[in-house]
């Protein structure tokens, strides 16, 4: 199943449709698209067709219209992104970009940001919003970057031991979860961050 796939494979889920350019466009270009149920119907008003539909269906419009595999999981314990994701995982997929998942629902906005921290072991997500580039990491990353670049970071664990290189206010010990480490900035053209235990690190676009 893995050779169905072409990259860069993304998820599209059903919550803001992408307005900044640089996601918009990373959709535009993607390889393969997987549309979490009714984020069809987004991508089907500007006549883009999704190559995988997942979820439940009770939002998707006019089913019969799509061409391409639809999966149908009625489960209710689990979300349509973490169906999706999950039969990423089973058919071998290691990298997935996933689009919508920000805005429209708070409550959903929050339960996918915690997907990245209860999958990142499994899988290399990476959640791009109007905003911002998201994704969950632990050890040392190394970013390329642009001074004045907006770097937020949320810690998953207490007493996480945290060193940045290259940030406006460098970070050097432990943190707490409930630390606040919002608004920070790169002052180079690269930042280096190392970690402890898992953290949610949020990158900033360029401005359009």
């Amino acid at each position: 199943m893995a050779n169905f796939f072409k990259t860069p494979i993304v998820i599209l889920a059903n919550g803001a449709f992408p307005l900044h350019d640089y996601p918009h466009d990373i959709l535009l270009s993607a390889g393969t698209v997987i549309c979490t149920d009714g984020s069809a119907n987004y991508l089907k008003s500007i006549n883009l067709e999704p190559h995988v539909i997942i979820g439940d269906f009770d939002s998707i419009k006019a089913k019969g219209s799509f061409k391409g595999l639809m999966i149908q999981d009625p489960n209710q314990n689990n979300t349509d992104l973490e169906k999706a994701i999950e039969w990423l995982i089973m058919n071998s997929i290691n990298e997935v970009i996933i689009l919508g998942a920000m805005g429209l629902r708070e409550d959903m906005a929050i339960a996918n940001l915690s997907i990245l921290s209860n999958y990142f072991k499994k899988i290399n997500l990476i959640i791009i919003s109007d905003y911002f580039t998201i994704e969950c990491f632990v050890g040392e990353k190394v970013y390329d970057s642009f001074p004045g670049q907006r770097i937020s970071l949320f810690s998953q664990q207490d007493d996480c031991s945290i060193v940045t290189k290259n940030l406006k206010y460098e970070i050097n010990g432990k943190v707490h979860r409930s630390s606040i480490l919002l608004s920070n900035e790169s002052t180079d053209d690269r930042f280096t961050i190392s970690c402890s235990d898992p953290i949610i690190i949020f990158r900033g676009h360029k401005e359009h």
